[in-house]
């Protein structure tokens, strides 16, 4: 692993994720939040924070793409 890297806490993702809420389509919101109660790998817990991060800020186009992989994300680990 990168050096660089954090690895962050299903809490860290969770927190991010009540924050970016009201930009966030809600069905993907939900289908998120029942993700982390599943049991998941360090890589995708720092790949859904890497991917909520400055989600508010980005623009619509940036945040479909995010969405996209969120969605990608949520679909291969099980919610």
């Amino acid at each position: 692993m990168d050096p660089s890297t954090v690895d962050h806490s299903l809490t860290d993702v969770s927190r991010r994720l009540e924050r970016q809420s009201q930009c966030m389509p809600a069905h993907l919101y939900f289908q998120l939040e029942e993700l982390l109660h599943w049991s998941l790998d360090q890589e995708v817990v720092n790949q859904l924070y890497a991917l909520l991060k400055k989600y508010d800020v980005l623009t619509d186009i940036e945040r479909e793409e995010r969405n996209i992989s969120i969605q990608m994300l949520i679909d291969e680990n099980g919610a």
